[in-house]
């Protein structure tokens, strides 16, 4: 062969192949991106995956999850499990949720417009309830009435609440991180009183705060992956 025909092929290889890392990398996106889907658990979920290279997404790595869904399949006990698993092998996750449940020893929470994003281990997440539902969830029934956020910035209340002996009593609280978890901690009761919020075995969280509007509860917080 001579120059020129060798020249020639090198070339049509060099297109080749081109062609062919283009192919894969849809390929890859598309197939990482259904997975991802499937893990959320909603077929109207909005993936996009973002890798570089693309063979990345061989290995289950990728730089860059996006995800916009109105509901996600984890359980009430771990209701970002999947999700947050998922992230520990991407370099930063940005997700967004209509909707999620949270169980709790008093009942369930439904937390709205949750967004949480993931990078380097950690998770900033925020989320809105009803302080009317939060309130349904006190032991023996109760009220609550939102205060004026704490110094620290983590939103306050008080509640009423029956106990033995003392009738209805009202004291302050205020939304915590404790235990790893986001939970209305009433203050100066004889017996303790919380209730869980958030809580996902995936996330110690370690910052809480917030503020209300009318019956609505805007909490942020920051925790990190387990």
């Amino acid at each position: 062969m001579t120059r020129r025909t060798w020249t020639i092929a090198g070339v049509a290889v060099v297109a080749v192949l081109v062609v062919v890392l283009v192919i894969l990398q849809f390929t890859l996106k598309g197939i990482a991106e259904g997975k991802v889907r499937d893990e959320v658990g909603d077929d109207s979920a909005k993936v996009t995956v973002k890798a570089s290279p693309a063979l990345k997404l061989l290995f289950g790595d990728a730089d860059e999850i996006d995800v916009d869904t109105p509901t996600v399949a984890g359980d009430q006990q771990a209701p970002l499990g999947r999700l947050l698993d998922r992230a520990k092998d991407v370099g930063r996750t940005d997700a967004r949720v209509g909707q999620i449940q949270v169980a709790g020893e008093a009942g369930n929470l439904t937390l709205r417009n949750v967004h949480a994003i993931v990078e380097d281990g950690r998770v900033r997440a925020t989320a809105s309830l009803s302080i009317r539902e939060l309130a349904a969830l006190v032991p023996g029934g109760g009220s609550l009435k939102a205060l004026p956020s704490g110094s620290g910035g983590e939103p306050r209340f008080s509640i009423t609440v029956a106990v033995p002996l003392l009738g209805d009593t009202t004291v302050d609280g205020a939304v915590v991180a404790q235990d790893g978890a986001v939970q209305a901690a009433a203050e100066g009761l004889p017996i303790p009183l919380a209730i869980t919020i958030f809580q996902d075995p995936s996330i110690s969280v370690d910052a809480v705060q917030g503020r209300s509007s009318g019956d609505r509860l805007q909490i942020s917080f920051t925790g990190a992956l387990n």
